[in-house]
């Protein structure tokens, strides 16, 4: 989650900005968060209502965003905004410092041990120094951005998933039912089966996107495919760990218990599934249209 907020200043913000902040993220002196959502801007993002207003010498920023990685732990955040404009509203992106006068930040409690908040802005000024990119640049680079880090997302996916496979292979052995292990049953095997082809399947979506990104021929259709695949399927092989481990697999503390809360805001972040799918329709419309 720390690319993820770095990444915009690595690729639109002036040189003595990032040479004051990347050098520092790197070392892991310091955090910076994204600040996108909002309350009525999840999957919609040009539903934004976060303002910057132009004041002397920099703007002033106005809203609430929600659901923010590391909010309240985060150093500075990349905040994206609406900004007026000749013609229609434009969205710009802005560095804000995380102790700047008028920011505030409540954290919020999710299934997850994933720091996440809400970030408010009132009246919170930033220089024109600070402008990440060029005004009106706001949302490309902020779709630019998830299309990176919605594969490494994928990859995570990929992570809890070989755990719960490790996992439930492991049970399946060791546990005796009705005379003999739960391993030589043919219906948990073919199940098993099912798990490992999927797992395989997720991981070359992944590898793909990520070789493709590092090619300089990436696709957000390609970035969409691993993290829907990956986190969907990740998702069936915790629930099935947990169903085999049966009430254990409920128990607090248990492996399959934490892979369950763990997985599922995958599913959301970064996009949504749903949002996945879009993106892959579209651009299957768009190239056989």
């Amino acid at each position: 989650m720390q690319g993820l907020g770095s990444y915009p200043l690595a690729l639109a913000a002036s040189e003595p900005l990032r040479r004051y902040v990347l050098p520092r993220v790197a070392s892991g002196a310091t955090v910076c968060a994204f600040a996108l959502t909002e309350p009525e801007a999840g999957s919609d993002v040009k539903n934004l209502r976060t303002t910057a207003t132009a004041a002397d010498g920099g703007v002033v920023l106005e809203g609430t965003k929600c659901f923010i990685s590391n909010a309240g732990l985060a150093d500075s955040y990349v905040v994206f905004a609406r900004e007026a404009g000749e013609g229609k509203p434009r969205f710009s992106a802005f560095f804000v410092a995380g102790d700047a006068p008028g920011l505030s930040v409540i954290r919020t409690r999710v299934l997850a041990p994933h720091p996440i908040g809400t970030v408010k802005l009132e009246r919170v000024f930033v220089p024109d120094a600070h402008r990440v990119g060029e005004p009106g640049a706001g949302l490309k680079l902020a779709l630019g951005n998830l299309d990176v880090f919605r594969v490494s997302v994928g990859a995570a996916a990929l992570g809890l998933a070989d755990r719960a496979l490790a996992e439930t292979v492991g049970h399946l052995k060791r546990r005796v039912q009705f005379g003999k292990p739960l391993a030589e049953q043919q219906g948990l095997q073919f199940a098993l089966a099912d798990l490992a082809t999927e797992q395989l399947a997720a991981q070359l979506l992944v590898y793909r996107a990520a070789a493709a990104r590092d090619a300089g021929h990436a696709t957000s259709e390609m970035a969409a495919m691993a993290k829907m695949h990956a986190t969907e399927s990740a998702q069936r092989a915790i629930d099935r760990a947990v169903q085999s481990f049966g009430g254990l697999g409920v128990t607090v503390g248990q492996v399959p218990e934490r892979l369950y809360r763990e997985i599922r805001a995958l599913r959301i972040y970064e996009g949504a599934t749903e949002v996945q799918k879009l993106v892959i329709a579209r651009a299957l419309l768009d190239e056989r249209g």
